[in-house]
C-alpha cells in the first residue's frame, strides 16, 4: 500500500482495510475514462461558492453511493488509489467526509467503485461547482 495514498484516504475519515486483489469489475483507469471525461453529464451539480458546499458534497455523494448499492452492508467500497496503484478496498466511518480528498483546496476527484464492480461513483470540481459523476457497468453484475 503506497503510503500517500493511504493517508489520503484516512485523512478523509476512512478506514483502509488494503489493497484490492479481486479480480472482475472495472480497474481505475476503466472507471476514469467512463465516468470523468469530457462529455460526463453530473448526476448531481453542487455551487462551490456555498459555505456548506463540502458538507453537501459529502451528503449527497453517501447518499447516492448507498442508493445505487456502492457501499456494502458493512460500509466498504472500493476507492482509486491512483491509476498505477489501483482500488483500495476502504470503511465508512462517522469522521468520512469525501470532500476531504482535495489534494488542492477547493480541488476534488475522488472516484469510487461497488465491490461487485456494478457502480462508479466520482466526485470531481469543474469550474464553480462540484460535481458527482456515476456510471453503470452491467457486466460486472
Amino acid at each position: 500500500m503506497d503510503a500517500k495514498a493511504q493517508s489520503r484516504l484516512e485523512s478523509a475519515g476512512l478506514e483502509v482495510l488494503g489493497v484490492y486483489e479481486g479480480e472482475g469489475g472495472p480497474t481505475v483507469t476503466e472507471a476514469f475514462r467512463r465516468v470523468v471525461h469530457l462529455d460526463a453529464e453530473p448526476v448531481e451539480r453542487i455551487p462551490r461558492n456555498g459555505g456548506d458546499a463540502r458538507q453537501v458534497v459529502d451528503e449527497r455523494w453517501r447518499a447516492r453511493a448507498r442508493a445505487g448499492g456502492l457501499v456494502a452492508d458493512d460500509g466498504s467500497f472500493l476507492a482509486a488509489a491512483g491509476m498505477e496503484l489501483g482500488w483500495v478496498r476502504v470503511r465508512l466511518t462517522e469522521r468520512t467526509s469525501i470532500s476531504s480528498t482535495a489534494d488542492q483546496p477547493g480541488e476534488l476527484l475522488f472516484i469510487a467503485r461497488s465491490l461487485s464492480g456494478h457502480l462508479a461513483l466520482a466526485a470531481s470540481a469543474e469550474g464553480g461547482e462540484y460535481w458527482l459523476l456515476e456510471e453503470e457497468f452491467p457486466k460486472a453484475l
